[in-house]
């Protein structure tokens, strides 16, 4: 409760700093809005000419897009610290970090908290929702209590994957595209459904950085559709596992790297 306390009291101040100039933050939510919206867009052209996917229509593949965008959106907001964590340590600032009486993990995760990034989950939400009613999915409780926790699950995986970027500039500050393919590139491919890809990036997506488990699996399960790849049914349902085990393991490597940090001015 002591952590929690101070987290919550650091993301007020740095909310607090970005609303200084309340209509140049209006207008940056907007644009947030605006140029994410165009990703759909581009999807919506691509229907245009064909009816389905693979089998997908239109709004079940914006069902994968909403769910996507909003858990990215969502993570990247709340560790916008470790997504810049690279121009942290070029700068020697993260020594300063070390040096004060709080836990670095907190501060991390409070040093940056970006609340424009409301645009994009907005965008996300409403792609989401126009989908769930286009696709008349109704109010079933539980399928809409699966949604929440699927969404809850990719937050968590996408900032397991932040923090593992974040981690890596212990020791190389220019790797940074490296997490940036499973964060940036890994929103961009599980937009689609993952059984249109060749099958070494399916597995890759499946086994290896196990993005399918964002939204894939789960949508199967809300949009009662076979797997395409003849996997026990009850694989729609491990996405909390392969989040909370990549998270576990992600900090972990954090606590890793910490503890192997040599200061830039050693």
């Amino acid at each position: 409760m002591f952590y929690l306390k101070i987290y919550f009291n650091l993301v007020s101040a740095v909310l607090r700093s970005q609303m200084q100039y309340k209509a140049s933050f209006i207008m940056q939510v907007i644009g947030q809005f605006i140029v994410t919206f165009t990703d759909f867009i581009a999807i919506m052209f691509i229907f245009g000419k064909f009816q389905d996917i693979k089998g997908w229509t239109l709004w079940e593949v914006g069902l994968l897009y909403g769910m996507t965008s909003v858990s990215f959106a969502v993570a990247e907001m709340s560790a916008r610290g470790f997504d810049m964590f690279n121009r942290m340590i070029r700068l020697g600032d993260f020594d300063r970090v070390l040096l004060r009486p709080i836990g670095v993990f907190v501060q991390l995760m409070s040093a940056d908290f970006d609340i424009r990034k409301l645009g994009r989950i907005t965008q996300g939400l409403l792609v989401l929702i126009i989908s769930w009613n286009m696709l008349e999915i109704g109010t079933n409780p539980l399928k809409i209590a699966f949604l929440i926790l699927a969404l809850l699950s990719g937050i968590i995986f996408y900032m397991a994957i932040l923090i593992a970027g974040a981690t890596i500039c212990f020791w190389s500050i220019e790797s940074t595209e490296l997490p940036n393919m499973f964060t940036y590139g890994g929103v961009e491919a599980t937009s689609y459904p993952i059984s249109i890809y060749r099958r070494w990036f399916r597995n890759t997506l499946i086994f290896d950085i196990p993005l399918a488990f964002v939204n894939f699996f789960p949508a199967l399960y809300i949009l009662d559709k076979p797997d395409p790849f003849g996997f026990p049914y009850w694989i729609r349902f491990l996405f909390p596992l392969a989040s909370i085990t990549l998270m576990i393991l992600t900090i972990r490597f954090w606590n890793f790297g910490v503890n192997h940090y040599q200061s830039t001015g050693s």
